[in-house]
């Protein structure tokens, strides 16, 4: 749960700015000791501060995953009243097993969504053959030729680079997001033929 707060500077009337993922809610809380401020148009009118959490915003769901938006709360009726929501996906596994060609760039193939920035730590690798004998294994990357690339604007982590081995590469790693979110402990798989 997230609370727009309303303050007030001076003669200015403020609207927090409140980031939430798409599991979370949005309600209105007035710390404007000055005026009371109405989020529905019959009930739960917000007195003077210090008042009790409004009724809930209603923050649609985003069309497509992972990504974000933003999405303008508005109390009804008071067309200037209103709180900017950035709507981000939940920190969840995308695309846990897919195919690769031998030094071929991978196309920006989306392994995690979440909440921009990120922190990726702990990847473990091992490449197998085709009789699940390991030919290779490490940390610090998701294989040879491979690697994880977090974005800035909450569109997730891809998995980039071009798997210079043939055989099934099977990596996991550890990430937090902004919303101190956490994925840990899911297994993929990259195929890679020649």
């Amino acid at each position: 749960m997230k609370q727009i707060q309303i303050t007030r500077t001076y003669n200015t009337v403020n609207f927090q700015t409140v980031s939430i993922d798409v599991t979370e809610f949005v309600f209105f809380t007035n710390l404007d000791p000055q005026e009371a401020h109405f989020p529905t148009l019959t009930t739960n009118q917000l007195g003077p501060a210090p008042s009790p959490n409004s009724s809930q915003c209603a923050v649609p769901q985003p069309s497509s995953l992972p990504g974000t938006y933003t999405y303008k709360c508005q109390i009804p009726g008071h067309e200037n009243e209103y709180g900017i929501v950035n709507v981000n996906a939940v920190m969840a596994a995308v695309n846990t097993q897919f195919g690769a060609t031998l030094n071929a760039v991978i196309n920006k193939q989306v392994v995690a969504g979440g909440f921009a920035p990120y922190q990726i730590s702990g990847e473990l690798f091992q490449v197998v053959d085709s009789s699940g004998n390991i030919i290779q294994q490490g940390n610090g990357s998701i294989g040879p030729g491979l690697s994880l690339s977090p974005t800035t604007n909450s569109t997730g982590i891809y998995a980039i680079g071009s798997p210079t081995v043939v055989g099934t590469y099977k990596f996991t790693f550890t990430v937090n997001d902004f919303a101190q979110h956490n994925l840990q402990q899911v297994q993929y798989s990259i195929a890679v033929v020649a």
